[in-house]
């Protein structure tokens, strides 16, 4: 009996292509797609976009600052003057307008450091955005990965089936024409339906892979493109590899931004424990019953100290302080980190890459072995047992062999995922809101 395939790797991709009006069919087509639409990084990207305006905020405080007052209302009055002209104790109508411009001349830096706190902040995010863009990228890459891996298993687990309902067959007429025995008929149908439920679950592997493309680029896998092995742009050493992760990942990069970010926060902080000096021109006008109309201007230059906060200033400080500390840590932190997945992620590929011949070696001999196996069973010198187990044999020699080959693949972007290189490595744009970054380089694939 044929196994229903109803859904075998091809309509399941073009169910899935339905969904979606384009496709991409390469890995960087792929990446592209995600880094440039996913949520994630377009919330960092947004976070990035609300920090250029705090850096405008803070740059206005090196500006005038100008504030138009109007007032009008009824007032009570007692005064001399009241009393001389025999209103006192009235209720008065009165009108007031001014208008003040201040500028600041010193502020114990308070402003600069300000500024320099939200630039640190602006690369900080510019980087986080990076960060964000090089995880997803490599999960992209291990998603798109493992749609190819899961088609070429499902195509092998129906070879493997095709296999053994040819056996099947053989056994039966062997039976029918007395020659074989209701056991082995028995065997060959047990090994048949472990033939089935194995291509059924890479079925199922099949889909969950397709899923979770979807769900990170955005569209569905649609004759998806083996990416070529990406050697060229990987060091020759894993010391290089670790050297350039700590230099440029992004991640580094942001918590290094993060220890500048709060060293000018503590800056801002000693501003408070300093004077503060500006220059001030004033013009006002009021009218009332009493005193008529009344014009004032003055230039005045005015000099703020606070003598006592009952100590929260200082204790502000020492709390920025210990902030600067905190991110210090991080980075030491982040930087142990991003040294540990790229050591991890060259040692993974250099096994991968070492693995990759015995295991194409583990196939072919699995399959001169069945072959032999299937001529020496034809003339009796085998058993069907024998003959069932070669057939088993090739099918998890072709399995490790696939899984090793995709795993070869995946180790070699690790590695660039691991130096923060994976996004302009493949050749795609950085995503708005990275600032500072390389041109990518040319495409891999």
């Amino acid at each position: 009996m044929k196994l229903n395939k109803a859904l075998p790797a091809a309509a399941l991709i073009a169910a899935y292509a339905l969904c979606s009006a384009a496709v991409a069919d390469t890995l960087r087509d792929a990446i592209d797609q995600a880094i440039h639409s996913n949520p994630e990084v377009l919330a960092s990207a947004s976070r990035r976009l609300q920090a250029g305006e705090g850096v405008k905020q803070a740059r206005a405080g090196y500006l005038p600052r100008v504030d138009v007052t109007l007032g009008r209302g009824r007032e009570w009055l007692d005064s001399p003057d009241t009393r001389i002209y025999g209103v006192n104790d009235q209720l008065m109508t009165r009108r007031e307008a001014s208008v003040t411009l201040t500028q600041m001349l010193f502020d114990g830096f308070a402003v600069r450091s300000e500024v320099k706190r939200q630039e640190a902040r602006v690369a900080s995010t510019s980087y986080n955005v990076a960060a964000t863009a090089e995880d997803l990228a490599l999960r992209v890459v291990t998603a798109y990965l493992e749609v190819l891996r899961r088609e070429e298993t499902v195509a092998e687990a129906q070879d493997n089936l095709d296999a053994h309902e040819r056996i099947s067959r053989q056994i039966r007429t062997l039976a029918e024409g007395g020659v074989g025995r209701r056991a082995d008929i028995d065997q060959a149908e047990t090994r048949l339906a472990l033939a089935r439920a194995s291509l059924r679950q890479e079925q199922s592997s099949l889909r969950d892979a397709q899923t979770s493309y979807l769900r990170l680029v955005g569209k569905a896998p649609n004759a998806l493109e083996a990416p070529a092995l990406p050697d060229a742009l990987l060091p020759d050493s894993e010391a290089r590899v670790i050297d350039e992760a700590l230099h440029a990942h992004p991640s580094v990069k942001a918590a290094e931004a993060n220890v500048a970010l709060a060293s000018a926060a503590n800056a801002g902080a000693k501003a408070a424990l300093s004077p503060r000096v500006d220059l001030e021109l004033a013009s006002s006008r009021s009218n009332d019953l009493v005193r008529g109309q009344v014009n004032d201007r003055s230039v005045m230059l005015r000099l703020r100290y606070n003598l006592f906060r009952a100590g929260a200033d200082t204790a502000r400080v020492a709390e920025t302080g210990y902030q600067v500390q905190e991110a210090g840590e991080v980075l030491n932190q982040v930087r142990t980190e991003v040294r540990e997945n790229a050591a991890l992620a060259y040692n993974a590929n250099v096994t991968a890459r070492e693995r990759i011949g015995d295991l194409e070696r583990y196939v072919n001999a699995s399959v001169a072995t069945r072959e032999a196996y299937q001529k020496q069973f034809s003339i009796g010198q085998r058993s069907l047992l024998d003959l069932l187990n070669s057939e088993g044999e090739v099918f998890n020699a072709r399995q490790a062999y696939t899984t090793g080959k995709f795993a070869l693949l995946a180790g070699g972007y690790r590695v660039l995922a691991g130096m923060g290189e994976l996004v302009r490595g493949v050749g795609v744009a950085p995503p708005p809101g990275m600032v500072g970054q390389k041109a990518p380089t040319k495409n891999v694939q």
